[in-house]
């Protein structure tokens, strides 16, 4: 039967593909899926639109105000005021408050054990909860740059100087968005929550102090880059904080990681490289023995929590990469294994430089031994609670969350002993708590008061003996603990050679 021509076949209509991803709309497939989901869910957020609008609504209305008072010749600072104090609230506050419960909620829900399982590693999973988050402050950051550009026609305004502080305030989100990504992966509310909750305070309540007065001209002053020591120190600050960051970022990675994974010994090299690079920049920019304590401290202090606190879980296929080199691999990591044990010869290695470090600048207080005496209290308030850790709680299931806990109820020991020590009259009894590292300060402020003369210095080397004395024996005690454990390394060695572990008696 023939088709008539009256009556032509109509072809069916053109299928239309489907949309491809990496068009204007659809994020690309090249981007990680954990940084896609996120940054959904926070693009869609109440708290990011609400954040978001809020800005530009205040923003919009203080740049009309300062219009309509042109004529006023301290309009265009004040704008410059207004423009940081609503950015640094919303991106130093705000923003990072966001990821205390990043990893901790698919802990919580059990969905970290489903991504491990795909190709999503545990720094991509940490990676891409930062960079969400990070993502959409630098979003807030393009929204306001127009208003900071405008700002610059009302006068008084050194354009590249303001751009290069709302660009540090920046990257002060994101550092502190990575310490608390990397928190939220802990178990214990005391150090996910509220230790980011308090910095968050305090910055929130430093902010008005800065922007509204004579230090916000100061900041801008140092961000002209025309002072060379100005320069390095913001150089130096900036490179001290990115550690920290990253360190957090990596001390989340490995909390949710397989234990095959070893995460320890980049995060210990990493550590032990930036007390270098403070020593060259020291040696280079000049910087005084005071100044460098801080950074010092600064890049010790976490360094030093996580070595001491790891759990000790190690693996052949940890140690195979050490034991390629021989004995000279295995004396390595004795250093760099994970676990508390070779993190305490870390911590031993990793003092050594920071007091020569130290010890190589030029020190500019009156006092010879004063820096000194902070320098050992540091040392041994980092030192005694993992020492309590080891003899009271070694089986603790947060020891890092215990750690912090101790140390702060050893700073709150020397709070209340000076408030003893004023209602009293004699207050020479606070030598026999000079054990306690914190008390070393408050012993400090007895010698200070009780000196008999303003012209002439207080002899401080007793207690610079004291110091030396408690740290060298928090220290030792630690070592005895550790050393017990080598045997149990020995035995990981061994199997990772393809040798039986030797019986144990």
């Amino acid at each position: 039967m023939s088709v008539s021509a009256a009556n032509p076949v109509v072809p069916p209509p053109a299928v239309t593909p489907p949309p491809v991803a990496g068009q204007l709309d659809e994020f690309s497939d090249k981007l990680s899926p954990m940084l896609v989901k996120e940054l959904r869910q926070g693009l869609r957020g109440k708290t990011f639109v609400i954040l978001f609008l809020a800005l530009q609504g205040l923003l919009g209305i203080v740049l009309l105000s300062a219009i309509g008072a042109s004529s006023d010749g301290d309009s265009g600072p004040a704008v410059s005021k207004v423009i940081f104090f609503f950015f640094a609230l919303a991106a130093l506050v705000a923003q990072p408050l966001r990821g205390i419960g990043a990893l901790h909620h698919e802990i919580k829900g059990n969905t970290i054990d489903l991504m491990v399982l795909t190709r999503l590693g545990s720094w991509r999973i940490v990676l891409g909860k930062w960079v969400a988050i990070v993502s959409q402050t630098g979003l807030l950051l393009m929204a306001i740059v127009p208003y900071l550009i405008l700002r610059y026609f009302f006068g008084r305004m050194d354009l590249f100087a303001e751009l290069l502080l709302l660009g540090l305030v920046f990257a002060g989100s994101a550092i502190f968005t990575a310490i608390t990504v990397g928190l939220s992966a802990l178990p214990s509310i005391l150090v996910r929550g509220l230790m980011p909750l308090a910095l968050a305070v305090f910055i929130g309540f430093s902010i008005p102090s800065i922007t509204f007065s004579h230090e916000l001209n100061g900041l801008i002053r140092i961000c002209t880059l025309q002072d060379k020591a100005e320069a390095w120190g913001l150089f130096s600050t900036l490179a001290v904080g990115i550690y920290i960051g990253w360190m957090a970022l990596a001390m989340g990675a490995s909390i949710i990681a397989p234990q095959a994974e070893n995460h320890s010994t980049s995060r210990r090299l990493v550590a032990l490289g930036m007390i270098a690079l403070l020593g060259v920049i020291g040696w280079i920019a000049g910087t005084s023995r005071d100044v460098m304590a801080v950074m010092l401290i600064m890049v010790g202090v976490p360094a030093v929590a996580l070595a001491l606190t790891e759990p000790l879980e190690l693996l052949p296929p940890i140690c195979r990469p050490f034991l390629r080199f021989g004995n000279l691999g295995k004396v390595a990591g004795r250093i760099l294994y994970p676990g508390w044990a070779s993190g305490v010869l870390f911590t031993g290695l990793l003092m050594t430089g920071t007091i020569l470090v130290y010890l190589s600048r030029p020190n500019t207080d009156i006092n010879p031994n004063l820096p000194i005496v902070k320098l050992l209290m540091t040392l041994g308030t980092l030192l005694l609670p993992a020492l309590i850790i080891r003899v009271l709680a070694s089986r603790a299931r947060s020891p890092l969350g215990v750690y912090i806990l101790i140390g702060v109820l050893l700073c709150a020991a020397a709070i209340a002993l000076v408030l003893i020590m004023t209602e009293t009259d004699n207050d020479g009894y606070v030598w026999f708590f000079s054990w306690i590292p914190p008390v070393q300060m408050v012993v400090v402020d007895f010698l200070y008061r009780n000196h008999p003369s303003s012209t002439t210095i207080a002899d401080l080397s007793g207690l610079v003996q004291v110091g030396v004395i408690t740290c060298s024996a928090y220290f030792v005690l630690l070592l005895f603990f550790a050393l017990k454990n080598f045997s149990a390394i020995r035995e990981v060695e061994q199997e990772a050679e393809g040798h039986a572990p030797k019986p144990t008696s």
